[in-house]
């Protein structure tokens, strides 16, 4: 698997947080407007018709263009954007700290992500910026000038899958922490309750579908094998959570689950880095998953 991440912490200015907010409640078309303006070589312009079309970025990052390849449209349809946002605020300490993973292409856009918060924020949001490396520990980068952040640390999805099997190893069971809101549809109708096998045959997809939109591909063998996998997945129990109840729709809660979660694990941690159903770019269908058996 072939995919590239940079996992963002993005210290923001207190009074930028409720025009940031949106972006954490699955609203993002401020920032996409913002992004787009920031990348606008020709203002004004429409995009179908800019002379600067063959050559700006603001495609590659906002324009969920479809691929030429009519078997891969079948398979994935309309990609999703390549960058994810969450809230990591600590609410006792009163900082507000929003996460942002960059995906594929967008990993070398960085620059572009920060104007296009200030941009949506009115004023500069930015007032500090950080990267994790593959031990989970915060690179500091200059927020001021992130364009010379030679030591931004870029994570392979490859190598991220290999360090996450060992915590997997032998598993048979686990806990999935629904953090915020999941909505996914079915039969052109959104699920009201978890259905493990579908919520895993669809974080594979999107999964794949972002390695071979934004990244280098998959092995489509090694997919199929994992979906049926996830065919045999149970839900054993519903656990007590702490989670704060949301206004918004969405399937919400812990649970227990089992199966074949040797296999299934190492990619269930890695979605917790891409999210899963609608408006996961923008905060919805964030998810945690942990080892319990």
């Amino acid at each position: 698997m072939d995919l590239n991440i940079v996992r963002l912490h993005i210290s923001l200015a207190p009074q930028t947080v409720t025009g940031i907010a949106p972006l954490l409640t699955g609203k993002g078309a401020g920032f996409e407007e913002a992004l787009r303006t920031v990348c606008c070589l020709h203002q004004n312009q429409s995009c179908h018709i800019c002379p600067a079309s063959g050559t700006c970025v603001a495609p590659a990052l906002i324009a969920r263009q479809l691929s030429q390849d009519p078997e891969l449209v079948r398979r994935y349809q309309k990609p999703g954007l390549p960058f994810v946002f969450s809230d990591h605020s600590d609410v006792d300490d009163g900082d507000s700290l929003l996460c942002l993973n960059l995906l594929g292409t967008a990993c070398g856009h960085l620059p572009l992500f920060i104007k296009a918060l200030n941009q949506l924020a009115g004023q500069t949001a930015c007032i500090g910026l950080a990267a994790c490396d593959y031990q989970n520990a915060a690179v500091q980068l200059d927020h001021l000038c992130p364009e010379t952040a030679d030591n931004l640390p870029v994570l392979a999805a490859a190598d991220l899958l290999a360090q996450l099997s060992h915590r997997f190893s032998c598993c048979k069971r686990i806990r999935l922490d629904l953090l915020s809101p999941l909505r996914l549809t079915r039969g052109g109708h959104e699920l009201t309750r978890l259905e493990p096998d579908y919520f895993i045959r669809s974080l594979l997809r999107r999964i794949s579908s972002l390695a071979v939109y934004y990244g280098g591909g998959v092995d489509q063998e090694l997919f199929r094998h994992l979906a049926q996998r996830a065919t045999s997945v149970s839900l054993v129990r519903q656990l007590p959570s702490n989670a704060v109840g949301s206004h918004l729709r969405g399937v919400a809660g812990c649970y227990e689950l089992a199966g074949p979660f040797d296999e299934l694990g190492p990619f269930l941690a890695l979605g917790e880095q891409v999210h899963l159903g609608k408006g996961a770019a923008f905060g919805m269908g964030a998810f945690a998953v942990m080892v319990i058996g």
